[in-house]
Formats: C-alpha cells, structure tokens, sequence
C-alpha cells in the first residue's frame, strides 16, 4: 500500500499532466472485451455487495490488469468498504490510465475525509465542482467539508447552490441549518430544520437528522416540550443513535424526571462507551439522585477516557 503523502503526490503529478494533454487509453481498453464481469460486479455494487463487487474486479483485474474501468469501479468499492487508503492507492493507479472525472475525484475528496485530511479533501472536492459545476453531489459535499472546516459561509453557498441542483433535497437543507447554527443564526436554522422535515414527509425513508437538530436547538432555547415530540420522532426512526438519546436524556432532566434522564443517558453511554460527554452527563444524574458510587464511576471514567466533557456537549 502506498503512503499517505506518497499517494497525495501521485494524484498531483497525473493532474499537471492533465493540464497538458488528455491522457491516452492503452489499446487494451480499447479493445472490445468481455465486460459480462464488469457488467455483474456493477450490479454489486448497486446492491450494495461490497464484497462480492470486490472480489469479482480482482479477478477482472487479474486478466485485465490495463483495465482504467475496474481500476475505477475497484477504488469506488474500496472507499464503500471504508478502506481509503487503499482507494486512493487504486484511484491513483487508474488515473495513469485515464483521466478521472469530476465524479471520480468526489470519490477521491471523501476518502481523505474517511483519513480526516480536510484541505486534500477540500482541494479534490473543489476540483470536481470545476469540472462539472452542475453536480449537486459535489457541491453538497464541499459544503460538508467547508463546514468541518468552520467556513461557515462558504458551506451555507455551496448547500444553497446544491438546493438549486437538487431541489428538495433533505440532507442539503439539513446541513444548511447546521451552518446557520454554527453562524449563530438560530431562527435561520431552525427555518431550515423545518422545510427538510416538510420535504421529508413526502419522500421514503425519512432522516433522523433534521428531526435531532431541530429538537436540540429547542432544547437550547430551553423549550422542552416543543422539542419532545420532534426527538421522540427522530428515535423512532433511529433507535439505536446515542445522539439523540442524549439529546432525550437532556429532555428531561430539563423536566426533572431524573429517572427518565438516567435511562436516556444510560442508553446513551452503551450505543458509545468511548463518549466522554456522556459519561460525564450520566455522572451528573446519578449525583443529583444520590447514587454517589454510580456517580463516582462515571467521573472516574470521564478522567481513565482523558476528555474535556464540556467539548461534547451542546
């Protein structure tokens, strides 16, 4: 496997050759070959068979090793199996046969941030929305990276320029709100929050998301009981999300139902047991029920994890 930094520079040394000159297909692509393999290990893929995808372009590969096309659709999987270095090292060795697309260098953005390398990211993603500045994806994604960034601004135009890309899109209005919360701008958000949950109705599969950030910005507002019905929602359709358990746990110490806090928070600490917020919070119940051994244990916790808990919490 190649190196981080090592990968990094090979993906700039194939672009500069880009600008040049388009790089050429071997002959070998161009040849018309039995693509009935490829053909299924798409199908995978868009069944979501990661490892059956896999193994079926390596044995492409095997045969075909010139192949621009498996080389491809090998790094897409890979990044889908959350193995981004390895990606990387595939996106790499394919853009020597082919020039990527902006699709492509989406992909490529997304796996430095699986690596949490943000300006690569940042720099791969922005390359993508130059070479097709109509690919919503795209913009979407270079709004979530510009917000892990703290641009606020710049994510709240490149969500709004993704809404014109694809209209209606929940998960773009999501983070949309985000960015107005992290301008400070809460009656921005939750305006946001509630046109994602008002498109949301209408779809299938609707996000939790929404429904937790809207609750959590209430519950910040100190409106318990305009947040409950929002939060009791979002856990009916995400269960198991130590988020909004916390956020529930929250809920209701608010109301002074410490029990219905201490059960919340208790969920909350077993989905994430590393979540040094949680256990400092859950700490903060048993103390004010008079479980003091309970209490001791989740603070001696707090200090084993080595945490600020007051970064984890909102």
């Amino acid at each position: 496997m190649f190196g981080y930094s090592v990968v990094r520079y090979w993906v700039v040394a194939i672009v500069l050759l880009f600008a040049i000159g388009p790089v050429r297909g071997l002959a070998q692509d161009r040849l018309a070959l039995d693509d009935a393999p490829l053909n299924q290990a798409e199908e995978a893929l868009d069944r979501k068979q990661w490892t059956d995808a896999e193994r079926m372009l390596r044995g492409y590969l095997a045969d075909h090793p010139s192949s621009a096309k498996a080389l491809y659709l090998l790094a897409f999987t890979l990044f889908r199996e959350n193995r981004p270095s390895e990606s990387l090292t595939a996106y790499t060795n394919a853009a020597k046969l082919r020039e990527p697309g902006a699709t492509d260098l989406r992909w490529v953005a997304l796996d430095y941030v699986l690596l949490g390398d943000y300006t690569d990211a940042y720099t791969w993603m922005s390359r993508a929305v130059e070479l097709d500045a109509k690919d919503g994806e795209s913009w979407y994604g270079l709004g979530r990276i510009q917000y892990t960034l703290n641009r606020f601004t710049d994510a709240i135009a490149s969500f709004k320029h993704a809404l014109l890309l694809m209209p209606q899109s929940v998960k773009a209005e999501n983070n949309l709100g985000l960015a107005y919360e992290g301008l400070n701008r809460p009656e921005a958000a939750a305006a946001a929050y509630r046109q994602a949950i008002a498109w949301q109705r209408e779809k299938p599969g609707p996000s939790e998301q929404p429904l937790l950030n809207l609750g959590t910005l209430l519950l910040d507002q100190t409106k318990p009981d305009e947040a409950a019905p929002l939060l009791k929602a979002a856990e009916e359709l995400s269960p198991r999300d130590p988020k909004i358990h916390a956020a529930l746990g929250k809920l209701y110490r608010m109301k002074n139902d410490l029990a219905a806090a201490q059960s919340e928070f208790e969920q909350a600490v077993a989905l994430d047991p590393d979540s040094v917020g949680l256990h400092f919070q859950l700490g903060q119940i048993y103390r004010k029920e008079g479980f003091g051994t309970k209490a001791a244990a989740e603070f001696e916790t707090v200090s084993r994890l080595g945490g600020n808990p007051s970064s984890e919490q909102r």
